[in-house]
């Protein structure tokens, strides 16, 4: 089959990769326009994509979304059941995220907004919820194809992560210039990996070392509460690098949908990151990665507090808060480490 396979923890490619697609033929946004939007989140405090509400809820029945599967093109096939439904029955090829997880901001495992995207349940009920809420985050191109129950076509079973994952530790990853490090640990966590940071550098769990708690923000550059938020924590990690303290960014969108490492994503995250005065280090997705901390990140942002030896603290954090409440929440749980 020739449609994009995205593996929900772990894979975003046939070859898996999380955050990532292949063989694209969307018209993306060029490097200018997301600068822009970047400009005029943090400007105007626009807090959901230019285009979120603007799109129109379109359905189409299990015939028509079956010929646009066997057409080739670019595309997701997106599951919103449970996992144990998905587990007995599925459409090949497509991605679990159940619907209680999809709010209305964009989803970290599906960063690009303009990516076609079929979405089924069991009946139909659950796959209109969520297809309604994608618009509200600003998903531009969404199909509602109803439930699995009036599929006549091929299906498969089983979990998801099984096969990509043992995938991901046998196929080196070709990306551009460079390659998506491959995974170094058994049980990647963010207590043992290893990655780049924005500028190349390599990066282990060596970064916690010599702070007591670090704040892990898990943001994209096309997430206007990612941005909106980054000031003031631009601000806490300096007001803060007195108490063994420090923020670590990971941006996730610089995975293009041909499998390789977009130059020009990465200025536009370094753009962002002066734009807003967020100068604390920013990791990119490596496949520890992915198969570590970038699992529990079903949106953005997502921020995860973790002590010295790279272990969690306290509550995984979704959303953007204030900067008074980061606050309240980082005295806190650097009173618990101490």
């Amino acid at each position: 089959m020739k449609h994009k396979r995205l593996v929900m923890g772990a894979i975003l490619i046939s070859a898996a990769v999380v955050l990532s697609a292949c063989g694209s033929n969307k018209a993306e946004s060029s490097p200018k326009e997301t600068k822009e939007n970047i400009q005029s989140t943090t400007e105007a405090g626009q807090n959901k994509s230019e285009t979120a509400g603007k799109a129109e809820y379109q359905k189409l029945t299990a015939e028509e979304a079956k010929k646009r599967i066997d057409s080739g093109d670019n595309l997701v096939i997106l599951d919103v059941r449970t996992q144990e439904e998905y587990d007995e029955k599925h459409i090949d090829g497509a991605v679990l995220i159940p619907n209680e997880e999809i709010g209305e901001e964009p989803l970290a495992q599906l960063p690009d907004l303009n990516q076609e995207i079929l979405i089924y349940c069991r009946s139909g009920n659950r796959s209109s919820q969520a297809a309604k809420k994608m618009l509200k985050a600003g998903y531009t191109n969404v199909y509602d194809f109803g439930g699995i129950n009036d599929w006549s076509y091929d299906t498969v079973s089983g979990s998801e992560n099984a096969d990509s994952e043992k995938e991901t530790k046998e196929t080196p990853i070709a990306v551009g210039d460079s390659k998506i490090m491959e995974a170094q640990n058994d049980n990647p966590s963010l207590s043992a990996f290893t990655t780049t940071d924005i500028d190349g550098n390599k990066v282990t769990q060596d970064i916690f070392k010599d702070h007591e708690l670090t704040m892990v923000n898990i943001w994209a550059t096309f997430c206007g509460p990612c941005l909106r938020e980054m000031p003031e924590l631009g601000e806490i990690n300096t007001e803060y690098a007195d108490k063994g303290f420090q923020i670590v960014g990971i941006v996730t969108d610089v995975i293009t949908n041909d499998g390789t490492i977009s130059a020009s994503q990465i200025e536009t995250a370094k753009y962002a990151i002066e734009e807003t005065g967020a100068g604390y280090t920013h990791l990119l997705p490596s496949m520890d990665l992915l198969m570590g901390p970038l699992q529990d990140a079903s949106v953005v942002p997502t921020t995860i507090f973790v002590d010295k030896d790279g272990k969690q603290v306290g509550e995984i954090q979704t959303g953007a808060r204030s900067k008074a409440d980061w606050e309240t929440i980082i005295n806190d749980l650097l009173e618990q480490v101490k």
